[in-house]
């Protein structure tokens, strides 16, 4: 059975990590069109903003995978695939203005799960780790 208490707490989580994210991102990509003088971020600047933007948010999924199998502690994976299917569709659904799902956006739920999984993985090396069950799918 899954413990809803800790899909909706790491759904949750993972949100509010990722409204943090981006805050920063938002924060960073105005001083970068601030200093266009300089012709490193003249050249880089959109590129560099982006990639610090996709590290932050796979970060805030990982981080909601840790606190998902720290709260579910039994079929860890299971619901770290199910809170990075959450909150990677709802983070799509919120940015999606056409309505038109593309490759991107595919992309973009896939790797969502894969680092909520990969945060719920890292939960499991925790030394405090003990499983209820031997079962972590």
């Amino acid at each position: 059975m899954f413990n809803w208490k800790a899909i909706i707490f790491g759904w949750v989580t993972t949100v509010l990590a990722g409204l943090m994210n981006n805050l920063i991102f938002v924060l960073f990509a105005s001083y970068i069109a601030n200093s266009k003088s300089d012709p490193f971020m003249a050249e880089y600047g959109n590129m560099l903003a982006y990639a610090i933007g996709l590290v932050g948010l796979f970060l805030a999924m990982a981080i909601g995978g840790f606190i998902t199998a720290y709260c579910a502690r039994e079929r860890v994976i299971a619901h770290g695939a199910i809170v990075g299917l959450l909150a990677s569709g709802t983070s799509l659904a919120l940015s999606a203005h056409t309505g038109i799902l593309t490759p991107m956006s595919f992309l973009f739920l896939a790797l969502g799960t894969v680092f909520t999984v990969i945060g719920c993985l890292i939960w499991t090396k925790c030394p405090t780790y003990t499983p209820k069950t031997e079962q972590m799918i």
